[in-house]
């Protein structure tokens, strides 16, 4: 996470040509989206299994402890600047080409 504002990527300084396969520019834009969402998913489903394999071969909680859990104010701000991160990063080609739209008028 980074320490202070200075730390935090840029999203609208992303140098180079964004590569076009459709001739739709929001049909690029919805797969961007779509790519960055399966990425992300991927790694989050591999270390949820080893969280998931981990916990059941030492005994250390159970499922329903899972479904059970509720977190604390400090957790839930954690997770809310997490998924405010996460959807700037899926949504960075919106961003992006609202940003040369706007520097091109």
């Amino acid at each position: 996470m980074p320490k202070d504002e200075s730390d935090k990527p840029s999203l609208t300084k992303i140098k180079g040509r964004n590569p076009h396969f459709f001739n739709d520019p929001n049909i690029d834009r919805l797969l961007t989206m779509v790519m960055e969402l399966a990425s992300e998913v991927s790694v989050m489903r591999d270390r949820l299994d080893t969280h998931e394999r981990l916990a059941a071969t030492k005994g250390i909680y159970t499922e329903d402890d899972v479904e059970n859990f509720s977190p604390n104010d400090d957790e839930a701000a954690a997770r809310e600047e997490w998924r405010s991160k996460f959807l700037d990063r899926i949504l960075n080609a919106l961003y992006t080409e609202y940003d040369n739209e706007q520097q091109s008028k």
